[in-house]
């Protein structure tokens, strides 16, 4: 099976002002081109080709300097189409599969691809798309064996008509970014901010993950209510800069999505550390972090918090979706445990552990964990 991508990026960019390819984008200043470039590489695809039209030596140049092939649609104004058809016809004649994708939808995770690659063993001759929470997006995977078939296609709606006589399968992704278009400053300037949080999930995509793990419904509700505890404990949090210092204020929305992740891998051995190799393996470094400590941690008392602490402790106050003290949630564990000594000492560290933090947020700052933890889950119920 040999992988190529087509990158449309010959567009006039009028509603931007600017090459929408090469604008900095990422907070390294990357561009959209450039993210796109090491985004398949990333994967292993190598043969990668740049369709230019309007802006076409700038693009080019560009191009060129990523190291990736070059095709120029000589009629752009003939629409997006065009450029698709352009591109297949000059991308290389043994690719078996073939990414298309426009630069303008730009931050597209690599999970994504990763899992329409490994469709393609069960539909081998289907276009895959991919779909976040039942909406469809960018990019098409293409068999090669269908390359004639759409670039001979003179019907309406461009790329979506031809591909609607072809066989489809929709792969279900937790990535809105499949979704999100560069078209306008302020789409740019939504596309910045987004770029900024690609190595996380939002609660939203959080959630659909579990979905698409098919985590059964128990799972969901402890994992929602332990992902809504920990997201207004770190809004508490941030209130109180001396506790987690000046450098960067904890995000709540990224506590709540590491609260609803953290019991991923629940029917794992050491599910806390399988859980975190697993978002690892799928490019979410940022909510690893949160999986793999939530069942113990100890912090030094002058170690700043963050939302590692606080989706930590807002799973010790989740039984289930029901609250519970920490004195409940570890006396639980005793009672299971109470014929093996050695797991009793355990458990009565965590638990004492647990305990040092809770009395710090309220010792220092008054912050009543337990109080903030029941509030919102008896809130939760009487949604």
């Amino acid at each position: 099976m040999k992988i190529c991508a087509v990158l449309l990026a010959a567009g006039r960019s009028s509603r931007m002002g600017e090459v929408k390819a090469l604008l900095p984008l990422l907070p390294d200043g990357s561009c959209a081109l450039e993210n796109l470039a090491n985004l398949y590489r990333g994967l292993g695809v190598e043969d990668i080709l740049v369709v230019s039209g309007f802006h076409a030596e700038a693009v080019e140049g560009r191009a060129r300097a990523l190291g990736l092939g070059v095709t120029r649609n000589p009629d752009p104004a003939r629409g997006m189409f065009s450029s698709v058809c352009d591109g297949l016809r000059a991308a290389a004649f043994d690719c078996t599969h073939i990414f298309i994708h426009p630069a303008d939808i730009p931050l597209v995770r690599p999970l994504t691809l990763a899992a329409m690659l490994q469709s393609v063993a069960d539909a081998a001759d289907a276009v895959i798309v991919p779909s976040c929470m039942g909406r469809e997006g960018h990019p098409p995977l293409l068999p090669g064996i269908f390359k004639d078939r759409v670039t001979a296609y003179a019907g309406k709606d461009g790329l979506r008509g031809a591909l609607t006589a072809l066989p489809v399968l929709a792969v279900e992704t937790p990535d809105s970014f499949i979704l999100e278009d560069m078209d306008s400053p302020q789409d740019y300037a939504r596309l910045r901010e987004l770029a900024c949080r690609r190595l996380a999930l939002s609660p939203e995509e959080a959630l659909c993950l579990l979905r698409v793990c098919r985590v059964p419904e128990k799972g969901l509700r402890h994992a929602q209510a332990v992902g809504a505890v920990a997201r207004a404990l770190t809004g508490a949090l941030r209130e109180h800069p001396a506790l987690y210092g000046t450098d960067k204020p904890p995000d709540p929305l990224l506590a709540q999505a590491g609260g609803l992740v953290h019991d991923i891998c629940k029917e794992q051995k050491n599910h806390e550390k399988a859980g975190g190799q697993f978002l690892l393996r799928l490019g979410l470094p940022a909510l690893a972090a949160l999986t793999e400590d939530h069942r113990d941690m100890a912090v030094p008392d002058e170690a700043p918090l963050t939302e590692r602490e606080m989706v930590y402790l807002a799973d010790k106050y989740c039984f289930g979706a029901a609250f519970a003290t920490l004195e409940e949630r570890f006396g639980q564990k005793l009672e299971a445990f109470s014929a093996d000594t050695r797991a009793c000492a355990a458990i009565r560290q965590r638990l004492d552990r647990a305990r040092r933090m809770q009395a710090r947020l309220a010792d220092q700052f008054g912050l009543d964990a337990a109080d903030i933890a029941r509030n919102v889950l008896n809130s939760l119920h009487t949604e």
